[in-house]
């Protein structure tokens, strides 16, 4: 297991200069549209749904699609060089009862992970995050993991994994309610 939030190094020769004059081209040339609508970032905690004792900090980068849906991108860590380790579809408690009964248990509520401050906007000040996080309590995520970074792993290696959220107080690792604290949770 890392021995701190995110420390893993990424195999792999340092990015030379060719390829970031490269990436600065084409990026100036280029649309990025779906990137660009990503609007929140939104720090919480995953355990794997077949072992809780394996949990990861997940920081999510989301854009609405529309009120009901919102995507997420989650990195292992909230600055440059940080990991791409899955996605989470994000939908309203009203979609959510749509879906059909054998999908459900692979989605999960956030009620808990927001009242309980598990789930928070870092640098977010608090009266702006408590009206964004009052309409996240009443959303499921169905999460996704395809780098299992807890082991330690340089590489996303194995099957996609799926994720789930706390759901009570004392489920939380202290490793990583230290980390919470460190990236600024209340």
């Amino acid at each position: 297991m890392a021995a701190s939030c995110h420390d893993v190094d990424v195999p792999g020769k340092p990015t030379e200069t060719g390829t970031a004059l490269l990436e600065t081209a084409t990026g100036a040339i280029q649309g990025f549209a779906p990137i660009n609508q990503i609007h929140q970032h939104l720090c919480a905690f995953h355990f794997y749904g077949d072992d809780m004792t394996r949990q990861v900090e997940a920081h999510h980068f989301c854009a609405h699609l529309n009120e009901d849906v919102r995507q997420c991108l989650i990195f292992d860590g909230p600055e440059a060089g940080a990991r791409l380790i899955g996605l989470e579809y994000i939908v309203t408690e009203e979609l959510f009862l749509t879906l059909p009964d054998e999908e459900k248990p692979l989605w999960h509520t956030h009620e808990f992970e927001v009242k309980g401050g598990v789930l928070f906007m870092p640098g977010v000040p608090g009266v702006v995050e408590r009206r964004d996080l009052e309409q996240v309590a009443r959303t499921y995520g169905k999460t996704v993991h395809f780098w299992q970074v807890d082991r330690g792993d340089a590489l996303p290696l194995g099957l996609p994994q799926i994720m789930m959220a706390l759901t009570r107080e004392g489920q939380l690792r202290q490793d990583l309610a230290d980390c919470m604290r460190a990236a600024g949770s209340p």
